[in-house]
């Protein structure tokens, strides 16, 4: 899972990510309404892919990543630190002085209690979240309602993927939800698109 901004960030970032010997690439569209899409990619989901997806798939989230995420991507020297990550974050001082003082309290100017964590993660707003998948889907040719979905593609110049309509897992209770998208990555048509994906890169 490469958790990013928007998509000019890939398309800036293409060469890089090729780099990394991705051979299936894709885009997790939701809208903050999808509940409990998410929920779900802000609390485990995000950790769940990335295991699923495997090394050979590249999915995209557009989502701020978490300073657990990034703490993480760093130690582990994982696809996303050395494409987004390193230059986005030089100051591993500043992760790490975040992460070992996540749950200290620090009170906010509107009068709540916040975490160090909530208060120093990087943010998308709503808005700027549901822009950013609407240029999503244009992209491919899709409507503005072919969401919640998976789109994955082989390269991002192709216009054209493969698409993978999610909406009957909208509003289904976050467990349901997890065992739903692991059961689909676990099963036939994720491993035939892998494989597909590969010969027409070797």
């Amino acid at each position: 899972m490469l958790p990013v901004p928007g998509i000019e960030n890939v398309e800036c970032a293409w060469v890089n990510i090729k780099s990394q010997g991705f051979t299936l690439h894709g885009f997790l569209t939701f809208l903050q309404s999808d509940h409990y899409f998410p929920e779900y990619l802000e609390g485990e989901g995000l950790g769940d892919l990335d295991i699923w997806s495997g090394h050979e798939c590249a999915i995209f989230v557009v989502q701020s990543p978490s300073t657990a995420w990034i703490e993480y991507a760093e130690t582990s020297d994982h696809p996303w630190w050395k494409i987004f990550g390193s230059h986005l974050y030089e100051d591993s001082h500043f992760v790490k002085l975040i992460s070992d003082h996540s749950n200290a309290q620090v009170l906010a100017i509107n009068g709540s209690i916040l975490t160090f964590r909530d208060v120093f993660a990087p943010r998308l707003n709503q808005f700027q979240h549901n822009d950013e998948i609407a240029k999503i889907l244009r992209r491919f040719g899709l409507k503005p309602t072919d969401h919640p979905s998976l789109i994955l593609f082989k390269d991002f110049n192709d216009r054209s993927g493969w698409y993978i309509d999610l909406k009957d897992l909208v509003a289904i209770r976050e467990q349901d939800l997890r065992a739903s998208l692991q059961k689909w990555f676990s099963g036939p048509e994720f491993e035939r698109l892998l494989k597909e994906a590969s010969r027409a890169s070797s």
